[in-house]
């Protein structure tokens, strides 16, 4: 067995990881017919609370805020809690106030014939169309912080008046609520030991350790984390005990959730930080940006079908779209077609030496969108001078691009050539050690009643990841940051972690005369 992990940091990563595991659980096939994918790499197959009844969850852990699971409690039908009960018959059991179950997932309970149809105000939690069951080990919660769509959408600190929108919360020095941001908030939230059901070493080696032991062979780890708030610092310290302690050599995908919002300079700086954490730790780092260009999704979308940008449903659905797909290779059944994790990693990489993916690409038909990296509108942190700005609109020379090409909706074979072609037409990799590989694949994305009806009628779905030359620009913004709004210890040491990574985007003969604005 090959299996892959997925380890899910924040609401935002649980939105993304919840379209990602509707999805496969509808390749599920319930007849003689076998299905293209592999099951077994992404579910584990055990036994009910009953001991007789067979169960399939995903090999995950999913990390969120106190009160971010929504309507989901941790133990469900098939598990019944581990933990025991309380046998004094003089406890009082207060509970808090529990929200309700969505009209979607109350039909799935019920095996209605038509389930409830979905809408961005129907699905404020990922629970609210999440198909599949999960092991209660999978859920963990930061229980010192919590998660409201409304009043809380990017998390707070809890007090002593309990969680919820009318919680007594923490305030700082000003007044103002203390929120989940910073690099240094969620690195120190993971070394809290206080609260060992969720957060630090302790959660990793009941939790991580379990699933771990599950695997024959481990294929590698998918990790999905939000980059602009305190989710960054706590992924990095715990990928950084993982590597210690539990997976030395393993390959691990970093999914790094860009906001792409006009970010405040502690959001700008914790991004920073965790690119610079996030990157040697990981086999590869890949940027993917929840606010695509306006302009692009106007092109993208019909004109009669509406898409949300504040909606996590939405957004992170079609993120989904490309992750799926370009990941899909490594959980096919049959050897031939399949594409391992490594082999995955080391394309896109130009073997291991260029750590962070340049960007992400998504196309239906002749329609394409740019969901992550150094096309991005506006990555957060664009300080630069005018020189390196206008560098950056050139088009830059191609490392690596992996690219995937499969039918949605009839698509035929030569249909997916031709976008290929189209898209890769561009793609000029002749540096010696450069990559460009495609894979055709004969399955449609599938869109279960859980995904949004947004996407186009008709044309072949492509995807892709690719390496360029302009990342060294987009890393040479985060070094100038630094030079002018840090100071302390740790300035020039992430200067040079900066400069480290950006030497291996270097190709032939160089203008960027970049400065440190050190006054």
């Amino acid at each position: 067995m090959r299996e892959i992990l997925h380890l899910s940091f924040s609401t935002t990563a649980n939105h993304l990881s919840t379209h990602f595991f509707n999805a496969q659980e509808s390749y599920f096939t319930y007849d003689d017919k076998i299905s293209l994918v592999d099951h077994n790499v992404t579910f584990r197959s055990g036994l009910a609370a009953d001991g007789s009844t067979e169960t399939f969850t995903p090999r995950c852990l999913l990390w969120d805020l106190k009160g971010g699971y929504g309507s989901l409690m941790k133990y469900n039908s098939l598990y019944e809690n581990e933990e025991g009960s309380l046998a004094s018959a003089n406890v009082v059991r207060i509970e808090e106030p529990r929200v309700p179950r969505s009209a979607y997932i109350q039909s799935l309970d019920e095996n209605a014939e038509h389930v409830a149809k979905l809408n961005p105000s129907t699905t404020l939690y990922w629970s609210d169309y999440c198909n599949v069951f999960h092991h209660p080990r999978s859920l963990l919660q930061l229980s010192s912080w919590e998660y409201h769509p409304v009043d809380a959408p990017r998390g707070r600190a809890r007090g002593s008046g309990g969680s919820g929108p009318l919680a007594v919360v923490h305030h700082g020095s000003a007044g103002k609520v203390k929120e989940f941001k910073g690099y240094d908030v969620g690195a120190s939230e993971f070394h809290d030991l206080s609260h060992a059901d969720s957060a630090g070493e302790l959660a990793l080696e009941t939790h991580f350790r379990a699933l771990l032991e599950e695997c024959d062979l481990l294929a590698g780890i998918n990790i999905i984390t939000d980059v602009d708030s305190a989710w960054g610092g706590f992924t990095a310290e715990a990928l950084s005990e993982l590597r210690d302690e539990y997976i030395p050599k393993s390959t691990v995908l970093l999914w790094g959730l860009e906001d792409n919002a006009s970010l405040d300079r502690i959001n700008q700086y914790s991004r920073i930080q965790t690119v610079a954490a996030l990157t040697p730790l990981s086999t590869a780092y890949i940027p993917l940006c929840l606010k695509p260009d306006t302009a692009s999704l106007f092109s993208f979308f019909s004109a009669d079908v509406g898409f949300d940008a504040s909606s996590l449903w939405h957004t992170t659905g079609l993120l989904n779209a490309a992750f799926e797909s370009i990941t899909l290779p490594t959980r096919l059944r049959e050897s031939d077609s399949r594409v391992s994790m490594d082999t995955l990693a080391s394309e896109i990489t130009s073997l291991g030496s260029r750590k962070i993916i340049s960007g992400t690409e998504l196309a239906i038909g002749h329609a394409i969108l740019q969901l992550g990296g150094t096309n991005s509108v506006n990555n957060g942190h664009q300080d630069r001078l005018s020189q390196i700005k206008a560098a950056k609109s050139r088009p830059g020379h191609v490392f690596s691009k992996f690219g995937v090409v499969r039918d949605f909706r009839g698509s035929s074979i030569g249909s997916m050539e031709q976008i290929w072609e189209e898209y890769a037409k561009h793609t000029d990799v002749k540096d010696e050690g450069g990559f460009v590989d495609r894979r055709l694949i004969a399955l449609s994305y599938p869109t279960p009643a859980s995904y949004p009806p947004y996407l186009p009628e008709s044309g072949p779905l492509y995807s892709s990841l690719y390496s360029t030359s302009l990342t060294r620009y987009e890393l040479a913004d985060m070094k100038d940051f630094v030079s002018r709004y840090v100071r302390g210890d740790d300035r020039e040491e992430l200067k040079d972690e900066l400069d480290t990574l950006s030497a291996e985007f270097i190709f032939g003969w160089s203008d960027d005369s970049s400065g440190d604005d050190d006054e």
